[in-house]
């Protein structure tokens, strides 16, 4: 997925994104604290959910994007607003529900679904009442002009500081199900990236040393990264050695000292640069990773170093948010997208529109001096 244009808003809470275009690999998120940054991101993941059948009160959408085939596909939507009181309970998932009073997809300019909440039209054709509380993305998600929709909808990615942390093994049926898989099997797998990481270290060592190499290259004093079991190095008595495969705890090796750093002792910084290259290696052609306040837990030769193997990588694109003067600086104003906020309503715009210079060292300084100012002032630009 490369998404192009988004726009979103949510009547429950009157926030509104006006119309945001994505055409580069990279874009960073600047604005200051409140400027809604964040809620871009959370909005695109809203969509993921939303594909995925969730319904949630009073959002609507339009979001337009390519596929790894460079298919262009619009998506619009909106479900109801209704007081908490007379919210309905979706006896599917027994959980509340929400009505969609209107969705629209088109591919290729074309389209192909037009529903409302009396009828849902396929192609010039009616067909039969669906579940109100799900997308079409979902609810016809074998049709084959609808599954590349949910395919690419799944290659949205976001993590978590935890993503590195929270899994002891991998279970059997995992282990045996991708035995003999070939690293495109395991890069479009929907699995956690920490257990692709994890796979990869016990069938595909070539890709696994990539990463290793990779991560070496910025933590200079290291000399080695292993995946083990919780009873490694801890000296308890170790479990037969059938019990040790599918073990998910990473332990890494400083040159000229003779014992493993012990895993929960790895730096925060160590932990997220590593999940960081192990997603540039091992997520899908075409996605979208998602990062908010890149700069968290990363130390300075981190940030330079995954910045760099960030620009570096064309095959996916990165919607990321910062408020490191570095990083800010360091990516470049061409790759900047500019938050402001009026009341509830969110702007994005380019540098070229606020007058900000295209030179690095005076586009950061024009780009303080606009953030300085009131969000109003900006807007009223």
């Amino acid at each position: 997925m490369k998404i192009q244009k988004l726009e979103f808003g949510d009547r429950t809470q009157s926030w509104y994104l006006k119309p945001i275009e994505f055409l580069a690999n990279l874009n960073l998120l600047v604005g200051v604290s409140g400027a809604g940054k964040t809620k871009i991101i959370n909005s695109i993941l809203y969509l993921k959910e939303i594909a995925s059948g969730k319904s949630f009160n009073g959002m609507y959408w339009d979001i337009t994007f390519l596929t790894k085939d460079n298919i262009s596909y619009r998506w619009q939507g909106e479900f109801e607003a209704v007081e908490v009181t007379q919210t309905i309970i979706n006896d599917a998932e027994k959980q509340p529900g929400f009505k969609i009073i209107s969705e629209n997809l088109s591919k290729n300019e074309q389209l192909l679904i037009k529903r409302d909440s009396e009828k849902i039209i396929f192609k010039g054709s009616q067909i039969p009442k669906l579940s109100p509380f799900q997308s079409i993305v979902e609810l016809l998600n074998q049709e084959e002009d609808i599954s590349p929709v949910k395919e690419e909808f799944n290659k949205i990615i976001t993590n978590s500081d935890k993503s590195f942390e929270n899994l002891l093994k991998i279970p059997t049926h995992i282990l045996e199900k991708y035995q003999n898989c070939s690293l495109n099997d395991l890069k479009e797998s929907n699995i956690s990236i920490f257990m692709k990481f994890s796979l990869a270290y016990q069938y595909l060592p070539e890709i696994f040393h990539k990463i290793k190499d990779t991560f070496i290259e910025i933590f200079q004093t290291l000399e080695d990264i292993k995946i083990g079991h919780i009873f490694t190095n801890y000296g308890l008595p170790e479990p037969p050695i059938e019990s040790l495969i599918g073990g998910t705890i990473v332990y890494i090796k400083e040159r000229g000292v003779d014992n493993w750093i012990q895993p929960y002792t790895i730096s925060s910084g160590m932990l997220k640069t590593l999940m960081y290259i192990s997603e540039l290696y091992l997520s899908p052609e075409g996605s979208v990773i998602l990062i908010d306040e890149f700069e968290n837990s990363l130390g300075v030769n981190c940030i330079d170093s995954v910045t760099d193997l960030i620009l570096e990588n064309p095959r996916l694109q990165f919607i990321i948010t910062s408020h490191h003067p570095y990083i800010i600086n360091n990516i470049g104003n061409k790759y900047w997208k500019i938050v402001t906020r009026q009341g509830n309503v969110v702007t994005v715009k380019e540098p070229e529109e606020l007058g900000i210079s295209q030179s690095r060292h005076q586009g950061f300084i024009d780009l303080i001096n606009i953030l300085e100012e009131s969000p109003e002032e900006v807007e009223a630009e």
